[in-house]
């Protein structure tokens, strides 16, 4: 009987240690979810952007007509990080992604029907929206029907847009 007494004893005895210790824990598990819920996490709010939008209206300097089929290409530090054309408004619209911008510059370099070409450099630190006012003047590309010789001369490749349909869009060459 006195060892199962003794036993007993010892159990309660650590059951008491064992709850001071969680009371301890507790009390202090209070203070690390005040703390945690009252320092302000920045890591997750991001002031960078991960990407600009470019807003390009492409117009002729003195007529201001909009100049169809322009094709533009981007540039930042020394490489090409993207190229389009614009549509039948003069509207060429973009997504740049901020990983490719050195040093927060753009350089626009655009080749207009029967224009000389435009190049202009951009700092960016927002999107962009802009009229490009290019002159008419010498130049290889006279006619938006040139699109596809102009893009092998300037090592484009074309984008493929496929619409609605299950099999691959397949351009033919003349």
């Amino acid at each position: 009987m006195a060892t199962v007494h003794s036993r007993m004893l010892r159990i309660l005895r650590e059951l008491a240690i064992t709850c001071a210790c969680c009371t301890q824990f507790m009390k202090h598990l209070i203070y690390i979810f005040i703390i945690l819920f009252t320092i302000q996490t920045s890591g997750q709010d991001s002031t960078e952007k991960k990407q600009f939008r470019v807003d390009l209206l492409t117009v002729e300097k003195t007529t201001k007509d909009t100049i169809i089929s322009s094709i533009v290409e981007i540039y930042s530090g020394e490489k090409r990080i993207k190229t389009d054309i614009s549509d039948f408004d003069g509207i060429s619209i973009f997504f740049i992604k901020s990983k490719d911008i050195v040093n927060d510059k753009i350089r626009l370099k655009i080749y207009g029907p029967k224009c000389s070409i435009f190049e202009k450099e951009y700092t960016l630190k927002d999107d962009l929206n802009t009229t490009i006012n290019l002159e008419y003047g010498e130049t290889e590309y006279t006619h938006h029907s040139q699109t596809m010789e102009m893009y092998k001369k300037l090592n484009i490749k074309p984008k493929i847009f496929e619409c609605g349909y299950e099999e691959p869009t397949v351009i033919l060459k003349n």
